[in-house]
């Protein structure tokens, strides 16, 4: 915080903690001292996005979020440099499944990007939104063609029990990309499991992780590498050391050649590993019933996705609060790949 205090003026500093002062008498509930915390740390995101004129990775790090990995080789001993999120077991909300029964019509629409109303939003976060917004919409589109073609191959192998080795072949490099094992399994197994994984992630989760993780796309790992998401890895290819990171510690931060492919690697990541098994199978039930009117039901099982105790808590606020819920139905149909 020593940092933002250095760049952003005393008097406007004052000014912020003035127009907090005002949520005290407005809160209730138990959680009053979380709730005023946490509205505190987004008016102060929003003033130091607005009025300092430089960043660094630090400040951005304080106040935003840090994931928690533990080497799968100090756990299994198994002969692997991937790194896994430190999972907290718990049981579903029996009132999850219930909510969802009604079946709702998934409604979507094709808007130019310049047609949106993004006024509200300060200018940097409106550029963030109108750079990232079409990149999540193709990945999306993309998910959505390949869950077409599993659904008619799902079809084709109820009907005549058999595939095409073009569609076998199709099968076992989705099967690889998505890091499914179909060895030995029957080929409609196969394509139940990966209807799983191959889903869309609506819209407004998307921007608000990145925003969370990037600091609304100013972080060095953002500006400099190309790095939203905040994931990390070994691997001295394709990582960046991060600054101020503890003592001990061997992670780097990927970086990507371009924000497309870091929006890509996010899409795989929640749609792969198992540390979001939680997330896909809420998913699963919104699919079947057509209905992903309550994306909070998404959110929560995001947990394991940082450290953070609050970090639900952070990203359901980031989309409640710059509205981001509104661009779930967005289609950019012009960008291509």
């Amino acid at each position: 915080m020593h940092k933002i205090l250095t760049l952003c003026t005393v008097s406007g500093f004052i000014l912020l903690l003035t127009s907090i002062t005002s949520i005290a008498f407005e809160e209730n509930s138990k959680n009053k001292y979380d709730n005023i915390i946490y509205e505190f740390k987004l008016a102060l995101d929003d003033y130091v996005l607005n009025y300092c004129s430089t960043y660094d990775s630090y400040t951005v790090n304080r106040l935003y979020s840090q994931k928690k990995i533990i080497n799968d080789k100090l756990i299994n001993n198994y002969n692997s440099s991937k790194f896994i999120v430190s999972i907290k077991k718990k049981p579903f909300n029996p009132k999850l499944i219930k909510s969802l029964n009604e079946e709702v019509n998934l409604v979507t629409s094709n808007y130019n990007l310049e047609e949106l109303d993004l006024n509200y939003l300060s200018h940097k976060k409106k550029e963030f939104v109108k750079t990232l917004l079409p990149l999540i919409s193709y990945e999306n589109n993309r998910i959505s063609i390949e869950r077409e073609k599993l659904e008619s191959i799902k079809v084709f192998l109820i009907n005549f029990n058999t595939l095409p080795k073009s569609e076998i072949q199709f099968l076992e490099k989705t099967a690889k990309r998505y890091k499914l094992k179909i060895k030995s399994k029957h080929k409609l197994d196969v394509v139940n499991d990966l209807l799983d994984l191959v889903d869309i992630i609506p819209n407004s989760i998307v921007l608000a992780q990145a925003a969370n993780e990037s600091g609304w796309g100013t972080s060095r790992f953002a500006r400099e590498f190309n790095a939203l998401f905040g994931e990390y890895t070994y691997d001295y290819s394709n990582g960046v050391v991060p600054l101020f990171r503890e003592e001990g510690a061997k992670h780097l931060v990927k970086s990507f050649e371009s924000v497309d492919k870091s929006v890509k690697s996010y899409f795989n990541n929640l749609n792969s590993h198992y540390a979001y098994k939680d997330f896909r199978y809420v998913r699963k039930i919104m699919r079947k019933n057509n209905n992903f009117n309550n994306i909070e039901l998404l959110v929560n099982e995001l947990d394991t996705y940082a450290v953070d105790k609050n970090y639900i808590k952070t990203i359901n606020s980031i989309i409640y609060n710059n509205r981001l819920d509104k661009l779930d139905n967005f289609i950019y149909s012009e960008i291509k790949s």
